[in-house]
């Protein structure tokens, strides 16, 4: 049986790595000095688990030459890199991104794992644990959900665990339940989502395949000696290692967000998938983890699926070229970001934190795609609702007889003037748990209207008029018109 030593050292890496200049707490290992390396030991700061770009914002380079660092970087007629826009990149194949194209950050300089289990000769990893044991899982929510200012599908699933079941005051220290390492792993990422009680673990789980956890309540088991560096720092890159089977976490407040991604694999789906390279690059790489988890854990968790339509994951990626159908932002901004091309076009990095003016980097998202659970329904998430600064709100969409569904409205199509609904659930959800497998949506009253356009270089016009009850009348657009790119 093989056993793991917790050292204190969090993580090793050469004197010369490039990491150590982003690293604090650095001393010498004093177990490795004969091995004739200099080797330290150090605890890294936020973002620090990420590779290192070939050359960071102003770095020489040479023509036609792209680079990630938290962002697509291009090469400036001056030599230096620069921060890329969608005009900067080769034209897109006929066929669409079927597969990563060459200027994309690879999924190994997104996550970046240090020393990951060994890929097995197959070339790729089966998990062999569950991450929830099967008897603590009540439903599992498939990807694609939109709330809030989650406007575009999301890119990861939520296990349900058994406390959920409980009433929230009536959840005791007992009602805990152990989250485990599917597969051996290096833990390279560990982060807080707001809150002591939200946390964010990324698993790199070997053949380039990496798990993410989010929204775990506290570290325990193998992980449990980092709760307090946490707490302290916010955001830590331990690169220690877990073996399959090895709890890390536990749970017991909210559904476990999971989700698996696969250097391996491409979502083709996306028209434009430049627009997820600030903030969730690995979003075209996302699986459904059910296939490589080992046949009986697979079909245990598939079960658990709220949506009974395959895919019983969902899917994330709806983009039909030349229609509604799919993700939208605002023209003028760069993607998932939120920002301005124009901040983009300056002479410095693109730096974090929040949208200036916006309530939320969600403002200028929009998503006409089917609902996660019922596919035969059509939602629409918008960032924008009656606040240009951000008021995200989903709302279901009515095709009504007669009229193009948004996969089927093109340019041809015109002016397309849809209801929008309010909606509840049957069965009733009762505020806690998960909702009934193969729940349906009810329509409730209609709160407004959404004045559709397909324009030709994947352009939508789109007019939402909240509390508009019927279209008749409408023939054209207003002033508030707006026009989104993919």
């Amino acid at each position: 049986m093989r056993t793991l030593q917790h050292r204190p050292v969090v993580s090793v890496v050469h004197a010369g790595d490039p990491r150590a200049r982003r690293c604090v707490g650095i001393q010498r290992v004093p177990w490795l000095r004969g091995c004739g390396l200099a080797l330290l030991s150090v605890m890294c700061l936020p973002g620090s688990g990420t590779a290192q770009a070939p050359g960071g914002f102003g770095a020489p380079c040479s023509p036609g030459e792209f680079s990630f660092s938290g962002n697509v970087l291009v090469c400036s007629e001056a030599g230096a890199f620069r921060n890329a826009l969608s005009e900067d990149l080769p034209p897109a194949p006929a066929g669409g991104y079927v597969e990563r194209p060459s200027w994309y950050p690879s999924l190994s300089d997104v996550f970046h794992a240090v020393e990951p289990p060994r890929c097995p000769l197959t070339g790729r990893v089966t998990f062999t644990s569950p991450v929830v044991r099967i008897e603590d899982v009540i439903g599992t929510t498939p990807q694609g959900l939109m709330v809030a200012d989650h406007v575009t599908p999301i890119d990861h699933g939520y296990i349900g665990v058994r406390p959920l079941n409980t009433p929230p005051a009536e959840r005791t220290e007992a009602d805990y339940v152990p989250i485990s390492a599917p597969a051996d792993a290096e833990v390279i990422e560990i982060s807080l989502l707001g809150a002591p009680n939200t946390i964010r673990v990324v698993l790199a789980n070997g053949c380039d395949t990496y798990s993410i956890y989010m929204v775990l309540n506290r570290l325990s088991g193998a992980l449990a000696f980092l709760q307090d560096d946490l707490l302290a720092r916010g955001s830590l890159a331990p690169y220690v290692r877990l073996l399959a089977g090895e709890e890390f976490a536990e749970q017991r407040d909210n559904p476990v967000d999971f989700s698996v991604h696969d250097g391996g694999a491409w979502l083709s789906g996306f028209v434009s998938p430049f627009s997820y390279t600030v903030a969730e690059a690995w979003k075209p790489y996302t699986v459904d983890p059910w296939p490589y988890f080992s046949p009986d854990l697979a079909a245990a968790y598939e079960a658990s699926m709220l949506r009974l339509v395959p895919p019983r994951w969902g899917t994330i990626d709806q983009d039909v070229p030349g229609t509604a159908s799919g993700n939208w932002f605002v023209a003028g901004t760069v993607g998932y970001s939120g920002r301005s091309e124009a901040e983009f076009r300056a002479a410095e990095p693109v730096r974090g934190g929040p949208v200036e003016d916006r309530n939320t980097y969600a403002w200028s998202h929009l998503a006409i795609v089917r609902h996660h659970v019922q596919p035969g329904t059509w939602m629409l998430s918008t960032g924008w609702w009656r606040n240009e600064r951000g008021d995200p709100t989903q709302w279901l969409l009515g095709v009504d007889e007669g009229q193009p569904q948004p996969s089927d409205l093109t340019a041809e199509s015109g002016l397309v003037v849809y209801r929008l609904w309010s909606f509840t659930y049957s069965p009733p959800y009762k505020g806690y748990g998960m909702q009934a497998v193969g729940y349906e949506l009810v329509p409730q009253q209609v709160v407004g209207l959404a004045a559709v356009q397909v324009r030709e270089g994947e352009a939508l016009a789109i007019e939402l008029k909240p509390d508009v009850q019927s279209p008749a009348g409408v023939v054209g657009f207003s002033p508030a018109v707006r026009v989104y790119r993919r």
